[in-house]
Order: structure tokens, then sequence, then C-alpha cells
């Protein structure tokens, strides 16, 4: 991920994958980058957080909208059919991993 310029800000996006098994970090990733490949947020992002299907996406403000398209854009991981729910995003990790990891994804699922 490319260094922070100034003034620039980040958002955070917890999702959730709908899928029959439990998907692997790297496995993730690697459909994650062939999804954005092309697109405007092409790397610039970083996955802070993955544990049981749940995670949370690092991406320049400016790029939100173009993550969540991605996110949504994914359809298998390593061929197994699977589906990315966007739960929130925020402007601090910590009102995600607050919300979500200390108590579960099965949280709020409305995401703004």
């Amino acid at each position: 991920m490319p260094k922070k310029a100034p003034g620039e800000r980040w958002r955070y996006i917890a999702f959730r994958i709908e899928c029959s098994r439990l998907v692997a970090r790297n496995d993730f990733l690697n459909s994650l980058l062939a999804r954005s490949k092309g697109t405007a947020l092409g790397q610039g992002f970083r996955i802070t957080v993955f544990d049981d299907n749940f995670g949370i996406l690092k991406v320049p403000h400016m790029l939100k909208e173009d993550a969540i398209e991605v996110l949504a854009s994914i359809t298998d991981v390593r061929g197994m059919p699977c589906k990315v729910a966007t739960l929130k995003t925020s402007g601090t990790i910590k009102t995600l991993k607050d919300k979500y990891v200390e108590r579960g994804t099965e949280a709020d699922t409305d995401w703004q």
C-alpha cells in the first residue's frame, strides 16, 4: 500500500464472506486482487483484520465506493461460490473492531 499522502484520509470497510466453508486470508486476497485489477482501486488497499470469514479493508477515502463495488463483485474464492456482504464503513478501525470483532459479526448488518 502506498504511503499516506499529506491530507489523505482512510476508510475502513467491514465485510463478511458468505460461503459454505471458511476462506483462507490468502485465497480471499487473491480473489480481491484479481477483481480490483484494472479498476481505480488497483492495489491501493490493505486487509487489516481477517478471521472466520470476517474482515476489515483499509482504503483511501476517495476509493471507498470503488472498494465496495469490487467486494460486491466477488462471486467465488478459489473455485468455491461465495458472496461478500459489506457490513459498515467507518473513518476509524476502532469503531469497527469494537462493533464486530469483540461481539462477533452478527451485529447490525447495515453499512454507511
